[in-house]
């Protein structure tokens, strides 16, 4: 199982669980946004305890993710090699797998963290590039 990132940028491990979402009338209250504004009733998974992301920092499936490889290898010039060590690491990586539990800022940051691992990033802006409709 791969390393994740965390919403608050630590390191944990997601389950390889196929998720059974409990049902509504079990659903647990839990605080959102600044933890101590609100709560609201949240989904868990009765196999694994994971608890459902319902907040805006919805995370982004994986095409999503390869599709930024993709204007990102056009515009560094990666070569076959890289961008497919990098594409791989993205498959096969839970967090970018599993949308239960994950949080769009934490994917991102962990994209950047893979794409920097394979290549010279310091000529790109990974926030304009991110915010790019293809």
């Amino acid at each position: 199982m791969s390393d994740s990132i965390s919403s608050k940028g630590g390191i944990e491990k997601l389950t390889a669980c196929s998720h059974h979402v409990c049902g509504k009338e079990n659903r647990i209250w839990l605080h959102t946004k600044d933890f101590y504004s609100s709560v609201e009733k949240h989904l868990y998974c009765t196999r694994c305890g994971l608890i459902k992301n319902i907040s805006d920092d919805r995370p982004k499936a994986v095409g999503y993710w390869m599709n930024k490889l993709g204007y990102i290898s056009y515009k560094l010039g990666l070569t076959q090699c890289q961008n497919r060590l990098i594409a791989k690491e993205i498959e096969t990586n839970d967090y970018f797998n599993d949308s239960f539990g994950s949080f769009g800022s934490s994917q991102k940051e962990l994209f950047i963290r893979i794409v920097s691992s394979y290549c010279d990033t310091s000529v790109i802006d990974f926030d304009a590039v991110l915010q790019l409709k293809h």
